[in-house]
C-alpha cells in the first residue's frame, strides 16, 4: 500500500512538536491547528506558537510541503515533486494512497430483505449503503465477510403458510406475483381476524420446531423468493458470501438460550422466558429482551443473538457491522447487551448498528405511491432507468442520490434532481469519464508521465491533483463516521475541478508535445480516480452517454 500523504505529514511534524495533528481544510491542502491547543496551554499567543513551528518544519521538511501561518493556524502546500510522485502513483498502480491500517476481519450484515415479500424502497439504503461501506474497509486491506441475513423464519413465512393451506394452493404452484397478493393480504387480515392470526403464529411455530408440512413447504417458498432477491441486490451491484436467515441460525438456538440460563440471566415472564438488560446508569426505560415466547415460538432476538454467536464461532471477526433503519435501534441495543453480558462475543469483538434514516418524498413523509401505497424496488428501478440514457446510468442516480446524504438521516428523494447532468449527482460524474473517454479517442496514444508538472502546474492543474488527494482523506472520514458522505463529495470535487481544468486547456490541440502530454495524463489521473471512486460506490461506469 502507497504511504499516505497525511500520514507522511504528520510523521514529520510529530518530529517538531509531538502533539501536532494534521486535518484536511478548505483553506489549504492541509492545516494544523496544534498552536491554539499549546497556547491555551503555556498561556501565550497561538500565532507565535503557530511561525515558530512552521519555521522549524520549513528548515527540515521543505521537500514536502512549504509550511505558512495565518493567525495560529499553520498551512502546508504539498510540494510540485511529491504532486508528480503521487499523480504517477496513483495511475500507474489504480489506487488510492491510503492510511495504512492493521488488518481486521469485518462481518458486515446488511440488506435484510424478507422471505415472501416483495423488495421495496425501504429496502434500498441498506443493501446501498452496506456494500459501499464494507468496500471502503476493503480498500484499507480489511478482511470482511458479508451475509444479507434473510428474514425467513418468522410470522409472515406462519401468515403465508397458513392461507396458502387455507386456499388449497399447491406450494409448487406458487408464483412471485402471487406471493406479491397472499402476504399483504395476509398481514392485514392478521390485525382483524384472531383466530386466523393464531393459526398463523401456531404455524409458525411448528415450521421452527421443523415440523412437516411446514417446513417443506416453507423450503419451496424460500428457493422462490431467494432467487428474485438475489437478481434484485446483482441489479444494485450488491455481493453477499453469504445467503444466510434467520433460518440459518435455528440450529443453534436451544444452545445459545441454554448458555442464558447457565450464566442465570433469563427470567420467566407471563409464561415467556426474558432478559433483563436494563442498566442503573441509563437514562431512558430499557425493555427486557424476551427470547422465547410463551408458545415456545422465537423471536427476531433470539435469531440475532444466536446469529452473533454462531457468526464469532465460524468466523471470529473483529467487529460486527450490522446496517438497518432507524426504528431497529433499541433492538440492536439490546442484542448487543444480551451478547456482552452472555459473553457471546470476546470483549475485544466491536458490536455497531449503524442505523440510517428513511427515503421521503418532496413532502417530506416517507416515500409512496401516488395511491399511498409502498413503492416497489423494482418499478424505482426502472423509473429512474428509464429517465436516463441506460440502466447503469439510472443506477448511479440512485446510489449517489442516497450516499450524498449522511447516513443517519432522512433524505427527499427528487428523481428530477437525482437523474439531472449537473450538479452533485452520479450522472454528472458519470458524465465526466464518458468526457474524458471522449478526448483519449481523438487524441490517440500517449504517455501518461508527470515529469513536466512543475514546469507547466497552473491553479487548475494542482487542483485537480489536490482533490485525488483529498478523496484519499475522504476514505478515512467514511471508515471513521461509517458514512460515504465525505467520498461522494470529494469524488464530485474532484470531477469539479477536472470541468475547469478542461475549460482551462485545449487538450487535442495543444501544439507544444510536452504540455499537450502533460494535460492527457492530468484526464488520465481524474478518469483512474473517479473509477477507483465509483467502484467502492459499487457504481458501474459507461463508455458512452
Amino acid at each position: 500500500m502507497m504511504m499516505n500523504l497525511k500520514q507522511i505529514l504528520e510523521q514529520r511534524l510529530q518530529q517538531i512538536e509531538p502533539t501536532a495533528t494534521i486535518s484536511v481544510s478548505e483553506k489549504a491542502d492541509f492545516q494544523c491547528n496544534t498552536a491554539f491547543m499549546l497556547a491555551k496551554q503555556q498561556h501565550c499567543n497561538p500565532a507565535e506558537i503557530a511561525s515558530q513551528i512552521a519555521e522549524k518544519w520549513n528548515q527540515q521538511a521543505r521537500d514536502i510541503a512549504v509550511a505558512s501561518t495565518v493567525g495560529g493556524f499553520i498551512n502546508f502546500q504539498i510540494t510540485n515533486q511529491q504532486l508528480s510522485k503521487i499523480a504517477q502513483d496513483v495511475t500507474q498502480n489504480h489506487r488510492l494512497p491510503l492510511a495504512e491500517q492493521k488488518p481486521r476481519t469485518i462481518f458486515f450484515d446488511y440488506g435484510g430483505a424478507n422471505i415472501a415479500k416483495e423488495l421495496h424502497i425501504g429496502h434500498l439504503r441498506s443493501p446501498i449503503i452496506g456494500e459501499a461501506l464494507k468496500r471502503v474497509f476493503q480498500a484499507f486491506g480489511h478482511k470482511t465477510i458479508a451475509g444479507v441475513y434473510l428474514g425467513d423464519w418468522g410470522l409472515q413465512m406462519g401468515l403465508v403458510i397458513a392461507s396458502i393451506i387455507e386456499q388449497g394452493i399447491n406450494v409448487h404452484d406458487v408464483t412471485l406475483a402471487m406471493l406479491g397478493e397472499i402476504y399483504p393480504a395476509a398481514s392485514k387480515r392478521k390485525n382483524v381476524d384472531k383466530e386466523f392470526y393464531e393459526r398463523a403464529a401456531m404455524v409458525t411455530a411448528k415450521l421452527q420446531n421443523f415440523e412437516e408440512p411446514y417446513y417443506s413447504m416453507w423450503k419451496v417458498l424460500r428457493v422462490l423468493s431467494v432467487d428474485q432477491i438475489q437478481k434484485n441486490y446483482d441489479k444494485l451491484n450488491c455481493t453477499f458470501d453469504l445467503y444466510d436467515g434467520e433460518s440459518t441460525y435455528q440450529p443453534n438456538v436451544k444452545k445459545v438460550i441454554e448458555l442464558l440460563q447457565n450464566q442465570g440471566l433469563i427470567e420467566k415472564s407471563q409464561g415467556a422466558l426474558i432478559v433483563n438488560v436494563a442498566q442503573p446508569d441509563d437514562q431512558k426505560p430499557m425493555p427486557p429482551v424476551i427470547v422465547q415466547k410463551q408458545n415456545g415460538g422465537d423471536l427476531y432476538a433470539t435469531s440475532d443473538l444466536s446469529a452473533i454467536y454462531t457468526r464469532t464461532q465460524q468466523y471470529h471477526p473483529d467487529q460486527f457491522v450490522y446496517i438497518t433503519d432507524a426504528r431497529q435501534k433499541l433492538h440492536f441495543e439490546q442484542i448487543f447487551r444480551v451478547a456482552r453480558m452472555a459473553n457471546l462475543v470476546p470483549a475485544t469483538t466491536t458490536l455497531t448498528h449503524i442505523a440510517y434514516g428513511t427515503i421521503n418524498g418532496k413532502d417530506g413523509k416517507p416515500f409512496k405511491t401516488r395511491e399511498g401505497g409502498t413503492i416497489k424496488l423494482e418499478d424505482i428501478m426502472d423509473t429512474v432507468a428509464n429517465a436516463t440514457t441506460e440502466f447503469a446510468v439510472g443506477l448511479s442516480a440512485i446510489k449517489f442520490a442516497d450516499l450524498i446524504n449522511q447516513v443517519h438521516k432522512d433524505y427527499i428523494f427528487d428523481l428530477q434532481k437525482c437523474v439531472s447532468f449537473e450538479g452533485k449527482t452520479g450522472p454528472y460524474i458519470l458524465y465526466t469519464i464518458v468526457r474524458i473517454n471522449a478526448i483519449f479517442n481523438k487524441a490517440g496514444t500517449f504517455q501518461c508521465n508527470f515529469a513536466n508538472l512543475t514546469q507547466y502546474i497552473d491553479d487548475s492543474i494542482r487542483k485537480v491533483i489536490i482533490n485525488v488527494i483529498k478523496l484519499a482523506e475522504a476514505y478515512n472520514v467514511a471508515l471513521n463516521t461509517l458514512s460515504l458522505n465525505a467520498i461522494t463529495d470529494a469524488i464530485y470535487n474532484l470531477a469539479n475541478s477536472f470541468t475547469v481544468f478542461y475549460t482551462d486547456h485545449n487538450m487535442i490541440h495543444e501544439t507544444d508535445n510536452a504540455k499537450r502530454e502533460l494535460y492527457l495524463s492530468i484526464a488520465q489521473l481524474t478518469k483512474t480516480a473517479l473509477e477507483i471512486g465509483l467502484h467502492t460506490l459499487a457504481i458501474d461506469t459507461v463508455d458512452k452517454m
